[in-house]
């Protein structure tokens, strides 16, 4: 059992034992005052019962019993005839439950009598001074020893690791890295979680610092371009074709800013904005709008793009459906980016793999080394030599499939190239 669970049930335990040793120690003081009472009372009632008869047998008549039986104030008297009517009984107190009684039968003139007297049991219990402070000691020697038992658990488990937990919070604070500390159980847990949070939490922080400088290295490259070819077009002296020329140029420039903007924008949203407005979508209906949509484009790129989809027409998932759609222009975007052959293929399989739905994007281009597949898609990942930054459409995938609660990942692809692979549950109602 770990010690975080293990830890209130020690303090319940031991809570627990206080109570039972209370318990116990009240129960055992109480039982031996009661027994000893009870012992002695029902001997002393004897003895009174044995000393009233011999009084009452020597009266001339029963009508002068009452005067002796109020003689013993401190004992409840009864007699009774064969009959059980009530012949006389002393004045006061009535029986109780916790009484003591004693009967004793007697001959008075031929006829039959039952003498019943009756006294408090815990009369002497009580006013027993010396009996109660005793009672009261061994209960707070029993007290005090938990309680200081209880402290030092408190103390050990619970406040001592957060003291040290506090201490290495502070020196983080000051030097800004973590000390590592052993701290057992949970609060070593709690320390664990905390600074691998407050790490991840500054690996992201310079990420994103990285990605704006690198945007902002990439923006200007094409920037400059552009003012320098707008200074040359101030030239009056320019030929018209030379004029065209830079004006493309000056375009190309442009739409390479927008796209570096247009990713960054994405990377952001993506990363703060988390709602999906997801609707139950049949497989067929995406591979067909997939196709549609992407094969004037591709062929017109000089690309033979192949749409597969061996699922049941009643296949279905669960999603964003805008948001899906931008997954699959990154990925065809990106293998638009690296292919190095003539002939250029790209292929998309839809099939079903278990309870999932998984699309395989693959391409014959340039493919990434076999310790790349992870890393291609983090926000600061490129294969660009040129570049400092890209891969923030890959990284962009990442967040939305995740999102969906699916997963993406890279592989070699069948074809040379790279294989995208994405797996979303479906929809099995």
């Amino acid at each position: 059992m770990k010690q975080e669970k293990f830890t209130p049930f020690l303090v319940i335990f031991i809570l627990l034992a206080v109570v039972v040793a209370f318990a116990f120690s009240y129960n055992a003081s109480v039982t031996t005052a009661v027994t000893n009472a009870a012992y002695n009372d029902n001997r002393v009632l004897h003895e009174y019962n044995n000393e009233i008869i011999k009084k009452l047998i020597n009266e001339p008549s029963v009508e002068s019993w009452s005067a002796i039986v109020e003689q013993y104030e401190e004992v409840v008297i009864v007699i009774e005839n064969s009959e059980n009517d009530v012949v006389t009984r002393s004045k006061g107190r009535s029986w109780t439950a916790l009484d003591v009684k004693v009967q004793t039968p007697f001959q008075y003139k031929g006829n039959a009598y039952l003498i019943k007297s009756s006294v408090y049991l815990l009369r002497d219990y009580i006013t027993d001074v010396r009996v109660l402070v005793e009672f009261v000691f061994m209960e707070f020697l029993i007290g005090l020893s938990a309680l200081s038992v209880l402290v030092l658990i408190i103390y050990t488990i619970l406040l001592r690791p957060y003291k040290v937990i506090y201490n290495a919070i502070e020196e983080y604070d000051k030097t800004g890295k973590f000390k590592k500390v052993k701290i057992r159980g949970y609060a070593g847990q709690v320390y664990r979680r905390f600074a691998s949070v407050t790490e991840s939490l500054t690996r992201q922080q310079n990420n994103e610092r990285r990605i704006i400088a690198s945007i902002s290295h990439d923006i200007k490259t094409p920037l400059t371009s552009i003012m320098g070819y707008t200074e040359r077009l101030k030239n009056e002296g320019i030929s018209p074709e030379r004029k065209e020329k830079y004006l493309d140029t000056v375009y190309l420039k442009s739409r390479e800013i927008h796209q570096l903007v247009d990713e960054f924008d994405e990377y952001l949203s993506y990363n703060m904005i988390k709602e999906l407005r997801t609707e139950s979508v049949r497989v067929s209906d995406i591979a067909s709008s997939l196709r549609q949509d992407y094969a004037d484009e591709l062929e017109n790129e000089g690309v033979v793009f192949e749409v597969k989809n061996s699922c049941s027409e009643s296949t279905k998932i669960s999603v964003d459906s805008q948001k899906l759609n931008r997954v699959f222009s990154n990925i065809i975007t990106n293998s638009l980016k690296h292919f190095d052959k003539q002939e250029k293929v790209i292929t998309v399989d839809f099939y079903t793999d278990r309870k999932m739905l998984r699309i395989d994007f693959s391409d014959n281009g340039e493919g990434v080394d076999d310790d790349k597949y992870e890393i291609i898609f983090e926000p600061l990942y490129t294969s660009d030599k040129g570049r400092k930054v890209a891969g923030l459409g890959l990284a962009n995938c990442r967040e939305i499939i995740a999102a969906h609660d699916g997963r993406i990942y890279a592989e070699k692809s069948e074809l040379g190239g790279l294989k995208i692979c994405i797996e979303i549950l479906r929809v099995t109602k």
